[in-house]
């Protein structure tokens, strides 16, 4: 008999990643800041169990707030750091018609004060993702509205408790 045949191969169930949504103020304290805090979204990005998803409109606040001088980044620096954000996120596909002032969104669905977030509610929304992560009070405040359009908002607190729970139970 040759090896393996006749036996039975124990396979764990295939988890699909989280397909998350990150604001910019989350992508800055993933890839900017050496918080431990974050290291299961570090980690889960790493080991493909998470999947950041992104879009022109983010990609291009990201590239400009690196600029922002309360972040005391070198030139040097800010490349670099915009260079893994291209390479860790993922670029997905909005609708043909999609534009900032076009977010294509149903009818009813909760608008945000901050206009210059809305791309972000567009994006997990379209791109069907697990969840929006946001540090921003204005986003989090839809949290309800926006369950009954199906999307989930989580505040980087609620992100961690989630996928360090997830990591346990996966490791």
């Amino acid at each position: 008999m040759g090896v393996g045949v006749g036996r039975r191969r124990r396979t764990s169930p295939v988890i699909p990643p989280r397909r998350l949504v990150l604001d910019t103020n989350v992508v800055i304290d993933w890839l900017v800041f050496d918080d431990p805090f974050m290291n299961p979204l570090r980690h889960g990005v790493r080991d493909g169990r998470i999947v950041v998803l992104t879009h022109p409109p983010a990609i291009g606040e990201v590239r400009r707030v690196l600029g922002y001088r309360q972040l005391k980044l070198d030139p040097d620096r800010q490349l670099a750091v915009f260079a893994r954000y291209q390479e860790q996120a993922t670029a997905f596909a909005m609708p043909a018609d999609f534009s900032l002032t076009q977010l294509m969104l149903p009818g009813g669905f909760p608008r945000c004060r901050d206009r210059d977030d809305e791309h972000f509610l567009a994006l997990a929304y379209h791109a069907k993702a697990d969840a929006l992560v946001s540090r921003d009070n204005a986003v989090f405040g839809l949290k309800s509205r926006a369950a009954k359009f199906g999307m989930t908002i989580w505040n980087v607190q609620e992100m961690i408790a989630v996928l360090s729970g997830a990591m346990a139970f996966t490791e």
